[in-house]
């Protein structure tokens, strides 16, 4: 098994995402690297998550909330990623798709590496360039759904963009309850 250089990678995940879908597809990692690959991630993005909070100044008029415990953090990102994958995955099989928790975790562990940069970039931005901040986050939004449609059209096989959509949606709304179970402030 050989790994593509990273740089590449991404660009091609941006331009191209189905073709990269289909060469990260093709690593066929091991059970080890993907969970290594997860956990990673998730502190990965604990990290961001804690210096965003950091770094990002709050008027003084405004009362900050208190600071999540660093366990907290982890635990609640890890379950939120692995909650969408397994819908993603459930979903996209009732609809006739046939990919593989690995797979599909694979994918989504690349998305959540990218977004990591992206949201360490709007951190950047947000102390350099505070205008930019937004527009940063929507484009952010806008490519993260653009590729996880793709990859989930990859990883499922679908042929069809549509199918792809349809699993998000109805993979949100199989999720929004558990979700909103686990919020701080109950359900709504």
């Amino acid at each position: 098994m050989t790994i593509p250089p990273l740089g590449p990678l991404a660009v091609l995940t941006l331009r191209r995402p189905a073709e990269a879908a289909r060469q990260i597809l093709a690593l066929d990692l091991g059970r080890e690297a993907v969970w290594l690959s997860f956990f990673l991630v998730v502190v990965f993005n604990c990290l961001i998550q804690l210096s965003t909070d950091l770094i990002i100044p709050t008027p003084d008029a405004q009362l900050t909330p208190e600071a999540e415990s660093i366990p907290f953090i982890l635990i609640r990102s890890a379950g939120a990623m692995l909650l969408s994958v397994v819908a993603f995955l459930l979903v996209g099989r009732v609809l006739g798709g046939n990919a593989t928790l690995s797979g599909l975790l694979t994918l989504m562990i690349w998305l959540s590496f990218l977004q990591s940069g992206a949201l360490l970039a709007m951190v950047i931005t947000s102390v350099t360039i505070p205008a930019l901040t937004l527009l940063l986050l929507l484009a952010t939004l806008g490519w993260s759904l653009y590729i996880t449609l793709h990859f989930l059209n990859e990883a499922h096989q679908f042929g069809s963009l549509g199918k792809a959509f349809a699993v998000v949606l109805l993979a949100a709304i199989v999720a929004l309850p558990i979700v909103l179970m686990f919020t701080p402030t109950g359900p709504v």
